[in-house]
């Protein structure tokens, strides 16, 4: 078979693991923009999310006539990029099935604690040599305390490992509304705002999707239990920015955490910027694990095991 690849994330393991694969002719591009002038030879593509114009010129030659490409295996978790031109219903499109999860889900519980403990105002009266033991909000314990986490995939299940190391009471809520060991109590989507009045953390993992897109609202902060903390590692388009900074402002929310924005980048003159207790880092939960390319390179080469074969692949993307 052949397969065109592409991508910057986990280059180095899945260019590897491809080259080593059997009975694989590999096109290997050094950019996205590459991609869609080799789409007619391939027989699948390998690529990271194609954001933009290289999205849309890969959604634009797999729509061609005589396109043979019948899957798309992303590296990325996210596919949005991809879908958002409309890649062709008889294409299975695979993303990297929650081999970042890991890495997310630490960066997650990192600011969670850094919330709770006032890591930020400590940091700051450091540097000014100020022995002070006022905060403001006071600093919390996340021990018997509840965290929500919304969109409960694999993300969600790392994060609650983590938590539940620390003591916290767990909630999930998801579409199915199914529990497992980790979870102290289960709720479909239907129960959020009566899972959000429980919560002392609310902690976003939820996939983009139409059905998702501001799903954490004006409606949403206001049934959460005052005073919690709220982070955002899913994607920036499932939370109101706007109602996101009016709740940090009248103190609704105590503080928040952000690795998502919408949009991305967020523009300097972003008034989000400006609210209240509020951490931003630049879309940067991912990085850092030694392990997460190896799990990608895994997830890719199985997955070509599996069409030559002709096996139903893994991580499929529901569209």
């Amino acid at each position: 078979m052949r397969i065109v690849f592409a991508s910057k994330v986990a280059r180095a393991p899945v260019l590897k693991a491809l080259q080593s694969a059997e009975n694989v002719e590999l096109i290997a591009c050094d950019d996205l923009a590459e991609v869609a002038s080799h789409v007619h030879e391939a027989d699948a593509l390998v690529i990271s999310d194609p954001r933009g114009p290289a999205g849309k010129a890969i959604s634009d030659a797999l729509k061609r006539d005589g396109c043979r490409v019948k899957w798309v295996q992303a590296v990325t978790a996210g596919v949005a990029g991809l879908l958002a031109h409309g890649a062709p219903a008889h294409v299975v499109i695979t993303n990297q099935g929650g081999a970042v999860a890991p890495a997310v889900a630490e960066h997650a519980m990192t600011m969670v604690l850094a919330m709770a403990r006032q890591v930020g105002a400590i940091i700051e009266r450091s540097g000014r040599h100020q022995w002070n033991k006022e905060f403001d909000p006071a600093l919390m314990s996340v021990e018997a305390r509840t965290m929500v986490i919304v969109g409960y995939g694999n993300i969600g299940r790392e994060l609650a490992k983590r938590a539940k190391g620390f003591g916290m009471k767990l909630i999930g809520v998801s579409r199915s509304g199914k529990g497992d060991d980790l979870l102290d109590e289960a709720l479909p989507l239907e129960r959020l705002h009566e899972a959000l009045a429980k919560a002392d953390v609310v902690a976003l993992t939820v996939a983009s999707a139409p059905a998702t897109r501001h799903l954490v609202n004006a409606q949403a902060f206001a049934a959460t239990k005052k005073g919690a903390y709220f982070v955002n590692v899913s994607r920036g388009e499932t939370v109101d920015q706007v109602a996101l900074k009016s709740a940090l402002e009248s103190g609704q929310l105590a503080g928040a955490f952000l690795d998502v924005t919408d949009p991305e980048p967020l523009p300097a003159d972003d008034p989000l910027w400006d609210a209240p207790n509020l951490l931003i880092s630049p879309h940067t939960a991912g990085a850092g694990s030694t392990q997460t390319g190896l799990r990608i390179a895994r997830v890719v080469v199985g997955n070509v095991q599996r069409f030559q074969a002709g096996e139903p692949l893994l991580h499929t993307v529901d569209r």
